[in-house]
């Protein structure tokens, strides 16, 4: 639920023969090798298509022309169309040469795209470079074969790609009938860059007020940098046809500090140039730290320190937050960004990626992957990272502060330390208690707080419009992110929070990003939503409807989430609109119970996805009870947790006694603090607590169940405490059928029907895949 995710394919499966001759002729005079789909199936001179892992095709026709088209029942997806070139056709080959393509343009935006292997820089080989120039292979939707030609400067084509291909072709919707390489461009290339006639797009538009973010199109190196600047500009008419506000791209440390303390921004300003003259803003997300962003004169030289996992103690390419040199060089390149960029007039938002594997305001949290492209694999996993010096001198620190000796620490965690230079982080297993682990997992949490906080107050000294923190996951312990205080903190600062953990499904979508927008409604930042890999055609509405129901301010999609295919366009264009300004009106809060996970683990969100599809709620968590989070809340629902600090259990049992209705599980456990002390729970739930104008409404079974959730609902809908508008909400809900409904204003409730088949609701038909507003 972190960052890009990228197939990692098996070796080839299955290989198309070449025995056939050409039976057309070619473009070019001097063709090198060649293939070309016939009615009788591929047809290959020195040249053969591939078939398998992310490579699978079918014979297809278009236009009533034979050519090779993705399988659509292919697992995984079908991307990219391999081929490899015949031995005896490359040997002794030398770059460049010149790949020739026969394409049909079957849809507007984007391009074809050609990755090559390639002999790298120096002795290291490059089997996905990007082609150096090209010429044509826009997508206009112009419904025709159309012919597009990329310069390949330094061919290896040593098998080096999946499936053992030399070249693979990209595209969402890709149909090809021929490839020709050879020595030298036709004549006419220069022509395939002119004007063509683009396919009208249905207009879209989302609120006045919302932003709506595309991703991808990032160079990885000045290399390909030509190369994704051409593929935006092609994009850029049907994104702003479709409703796109802004662009987002990934700003690379690396890329732009070549020396220290020497900028060169030439990659980004052509995308500024670009945004100008499309009419696009700019969301530059700024990676310094991970991996992939680190400069060759920073990484592993001097100065550097990466994470060290406590599970191995090995240390990470990822830049650690506990680094004072990751600091001071994040500083100066924040102040030299802002100075270069914030009068361009083109940034909507800067997005901040903290840290981590991707640049998020959480730890390392997975595997090698496209993160490892510039330094090769490095050590990476889920886990608590901890363990490098500057860590175990922060924690001892913070320690030290907290308590006013080592004699009272070791009363509270139940050790026996000599003093504080013998203490160090440690993994669950190795805690003196629960008080001990409580102590590491906060400051683990609040060191990630406090490395936000600097980015936030460095990025203020430059630059005064909107900002936002990425983040991400699902908030177990080993993450570090607490998503209210991260809210809080962007309040502070009069910025927001991006949330980058969404798929297709909206209970658990939901569940994913409500913390987020419970605490932004609470603390006054705003929010986007952005997916952390593929959305399915099908998931497109209920992220609409998500980032509707919550009033987030934008919604964030990755260029294939829409435009791979014609049914996801389709879906956003019919629905587009439905995402504007609204006022949620969420009096129910179902707690977050902060402190039972850092504990435990987070299996809060299982139990969330099944109410949801019941009513609309939003999350209390620890933090925000001590802010005052009551305040504003009718009834708090309790549906796993039991373990708190006392003053979160006194916070809810004074908001009882002040009038208000608290629901809970016989089977959640009985309440209690760290302790152990569960005299919280007699306040509450046991014979004769003095709740004042108060209830409790206590169900005597398990907590993980629909009879708890008939028990919820019907309490509810019943429940005085409760507005009529609310008590309506879940009485016209109020059961588990995949049809959702959220409450905005005091008389409009959206319904939305996830479930393949018509419904009925308040009084107003709610066809399948659809959204509909009945009033109150």
């Amino acid at each position: 639920m972190t960052g890009r995710n990228r197939i990692s394919c098996p070796l080839v499966l299955f290989v198309m023969s070449t025995a056939f001759i050409l039976a057309a002729p070619l473009s070019h005079g001097e063709s090198l090798a060649a293939w070309r789909m016939t009615a009788d199936g591929p047809a290959g001179d020195g040249i053969t298509i591939l078939d398998g892992a992310d490579g699978c095709f079918t014979p297809a026709r278009r236009a009533g022309l034979p050519c090779a088209a993705f399988r659509e029942d292919a697992q995984p997806a079908a991307a990219y169309m391999y081929f490899s070139v015949d031995p005896a056709r490359k040997a002794g080959l030398a770059g460049p040469v010149w790949l020739e393509v026969e394409y049909f343009d079957a849809s507007p935006g984007g391009a074809v795209t050609v990755e090559y292997d390639s002999a790298g820089d120096g002795s290291v080989p490059a089997p996905y470079r990007p082609a150096e120039d090209q010429w044509g292979g826009m997508m206009r939707g112009s419904e025709r074969w159309r012919r597009a030609v990329y310069e390949l400067r330094a061919p290896r084509f040593g098998n080096g790609q999946n499936l053992g291909a030399d070249f693979r072709l990209g595209y969402a919707r890709l149909y090809v009938r021929s490839v020709t390489l050879a020595a030298a461009p036709p004549a006419d290339c220069g022509a395939l860059n002119e004007a063509s006639s683009t396919r009208l797009v249905r207009r879209a538009r989302a609120g006045s007020d919302k932003r709506v973010i595309l991703g991808g199109y990032d160079p990885d190196s000045a290399r390909s940098a030509g190369q994704m600047v051409r593929l935006l500009e092609a994009n850029a008419p049907v994104m702003k046809s479709v409703g796109i506000t802004s662009h987002e791209g990934y700003v690379r440390w690396n890329l732009c500090e070549p020396e220290p303390g020497v900028y060169d921004w030439s990659i980004y300003d052509k995308y500024v140039e670009l945004y100008k003259r499309h009419g696009l803003k700019w969301v530059p997300f700024l990676i310094v730290g991970s991996a992939y962003s680190l400069p060759e004169w920073f990484y592993k030289k001097e100065g550097f320190q990466g994470y060290v996992c406590l599970e191995h103690g090995e240390e990470s390419d990822v830049a650690s937050l506990w680094s004072p040199a990751l600091r001071g060089h994040l500083a100066r390149f924040i102040q030299a960004f802002c100075e270069h960029y914030r009068d361009t007039g083109v940034i909507d938002s800067i997005l901040l990626g903290i840290t981590g594997n991707y640049g998020e305001a959480i730890y390392i949290a997975s595997g090698n992957d496209w993160t490892a492209g510039v330094y090769g694999d490095y050590h990476t996993h889920g886990g608590f990272w901890a363990g490098d010096p500057f860590a175990v001198a922060d924690f001892r620190r913070v320690m030290g502060e907290k308590y006013p000796g080592i004699a009272e620490l070791n009363a509270a965690w139940g050790s026996s330390y000599g003093g504080f230079g013998e203490i160090a982080p440690f993994l669950r297993k190795d805690a003196p208690n629960d008080r001990a682990w409580l102590d590491f997992v906060d400051w683990y949490i609040a060191s990630m707080n406090d490395y936000t906080r600097f980015w936030l107050e460095n990025v203020r000294k430059h630059y005064g419009g909107p900002v936002e923190i990425c983040t991400g996951g699902h908030a177990p312990a080993e993450h570090g992110a607490d998503f209210g205080m991260q809210c809080k903190l962007a309040a502070e600062f009069g910025g927001g929070v991006r949330i980058t953990n969404e798929a297709s499904d909206y209970k658990a979508n939901f569940s994913l990003t409500r913390w987020v927008a419970s605490a932004g409604w609470q603390y006054g930042a705003y929010f986007s939503f952005e997916p952390a890999g593929e959305v399915r055609p099908e998931g497109v509405l209920p992220r609409i409807y998500n980032a509707t129901v919550s009033n987030a301010r934008g919604l964030h999609y990755y260029s294939p989430n829409l435009f791979a295919q014609e049914k996801a366009l389709d879906n956003w264009v019919r629905w587009a609109s439905l995402f504007r300004n609204r006022r949620p009106k969420v009096e129910i809060a179902v707690y977050y119970p902060q402190t039972h996970i850092k504990l435990t683990e987070n299996k809060f969100l299982g139990h969330v996805q099944h109410l949801r599809d019941c009513f609309d709620f939003k999350y209390l968590s620890d933090g925000q009870i001590a802010d005052g989070g009551l305040e504003d809340t009718r009834a708090l629902v309790m549906l796993w947790g039991n373990v708190a600090e006392k003053e979160t259990w006194a916070a809810v049992t004074d908001w009882v006694r002040r009038g208000g209705l608290v629901l809970y599980a016989d089977g959640i456990g009985r309440l209690r603090t760290v302790e152990g002390d569960e005299s919280p729970h007699d306040a509450l739930f046991g014979p004769g607590a003095a709740l004042g104008r108060g209830r409790a409404a206590r169900f005597a079974g398990e907590n993980d169940g629909g009879a708890y959730r008939r028990f919820l609902c019907d309490t509810l809908a019943a429940a005085p405490e409760l507005s009529r508008a609310t008590r309506r909400m879940v009485a016209e809900d109020g059961r588990e059928d995949g049809v959702f409904v959220s409450l905005t204003g005091s008389r409009a409730l959206l319904w939305l029907n996830t479930t393949g088949k018509p419904a009925r609701r308040a009084g107003r038909a709610v066809p399948e895949g659809a959204v509909v507003v009945s009033g109150l």
